[in-house]
């Protein structure tokens, strides 16, 4: 980390629209001649014949890999044994998030570029030069780094669109506490993914990102409930990947964040997608540093709409004792933006906190 120069980092393109992974090998080739297809094996089984029609009339050398299981040292491993040809120069991954963390794992190893397309949008993890590394009991333990951000990102919005709905609205709980958490981390000492002080492109980003949120997230979810795909879809779309990604790697990553790493393991939370402890998160971080009542409850309001917790029990933590919360407290003073914050995070504060935001009665 340093203190003397600010760095900015993003994808070096993106492209987002309906049908655009049939045209995948078209933007692969400018990354590279010898791609790599790291694809999820209930992807493949589903869009197989799509992905190598579109690598055959590009008339390229390309390998496939599928992948499956979750991101652990070992299995990142036993992917990269499995490649037998350690020439590809750009390794395309698609699939959802284990997958794209995966195909990072191995691009890694290669040294390749890496080109990600996702098949939902449940976080902002696409556009990311980070990938998470989980233990056996699915708890993270490390984050791994690219070189740099994706050289590419493709994101089919009518494949996203025909995906289980909770999966957008996950995205849609990682993406709006991004604006809350670059403004935590400025006004803190933190730094960001980068290892340097925000840009103030960051913030600006990120506040733009919960603007198009709050006005057509709620639009974009029924559109996806009733299998359709439309303009609302498709800002959010961008809010959820692009904006969001944008905004948390230059803006940095606050108590919302941190706040995971005890609910991935707690009694009931563990099951809930990575969004919905984020919107949790949010919650809590919005009380330890003593946010007005009316943007709690208006944030609480969205989530509500959206269908995205308020509380513990919300997301199966009925009757949260005082030492579960204790443990999330604990396990949230873990993770490395945990004073990205100008508020004073302690065990204290943070058990205050969560006590504060489950008597608020905003759940349910």
């Amino acid at each position: 980390m340093t203190g003397d120069y600010r760095q900015f980092g993003a994808p070096r393109q993106y492209i987002q629209g309906p049908g655009v992974i049939k045209r995948l090998a078209e933007f692969t080739v400018a990354h590279g001649r010898r791609p790599l297809l790291v694809v999820d094996e209930f992807v493949l089984d589903k869009l197989g014949s799509v992905l190598t029609d579109s690598f055959e009339a590009a008339e390229v050398d390309f390998g496939v890999l599928p992948c499956s299981g979750d991101v652990t040292r070992a299995n990142i491993a036993e992917h990269v044994a499995s490649v037998r040809d350690r020439s590809r120069d750009v390794v395309v991954g698609v699939g959802g998030g284990k997958a794209l963390d995966l195909a990072k794992g191995v691009a890694i190893d290669l040294d390749a570029a890496m080109i990600t397309c996702p098949t939902i949008a449940s976080n902002d993890g696409p556009t990311a030069r980070v990938l998470a590394i989980y233990n056996d009991d699915h708890v993270l333990c490390e984050v791994g780094h690219l070189d740099f951000n994706p050289s590419c990102v493709v994101v089919d919005t009518e494949l996203i669109s025909q995906a289980p709905v909770e999966f957008l609205i996950s995205g849609i709980g990682d993406a709006l506490a991004k604006k809350f958490e670059a403004a935590g981390c400025r006004l803190g000492t933190g730094t960001t993914m980068q290892g340097t002080r925000p840009l103030d492109i960051g913030g600006i980003v990120a506040n733009g990102c919960f603007d198009v949120l709050t006005r057509q997230s709620v639009e974009a979810v029924k559109a996806v409930e009733n299998g359709e795909l439309n303009s609302a879809v498709e800002v959010v779309v961008e809010a959820v990947v692009l904006m969001s990604g944008i905004g948390y790697e230059n803006g940095g990553l606050s108590i919302a964040h941190c706040m995971t790493r005890g609910l991935m393991a707690g009694r009931g939370t563990r099951s809930a997608l990575h969004g919905y402890h984020v919107a949790y998160g949010l919650l809590v971080q919005l009380v330890l540093e003593s946010h007005r009542a009316e943007i709690v409850v208006e944030v609480a309001d969205l989530l509500r709409a959206l269908g995205l917790p308020r509380s513990l029990a919300d997301m199966g933590m009925h009757g949260a004792t005082s030492e579960e919360i204790r443990a999330l407290a604990v396990a949230a003073l873990t993770a490395p933006h945990v004073q990205n914050t100008a508020a004073i995070v302690t065990e204290k504060t943070l058990v205050d906190a969560i006590d504060q935001v489950e008597s608020m009665n905003l759940g349910g």
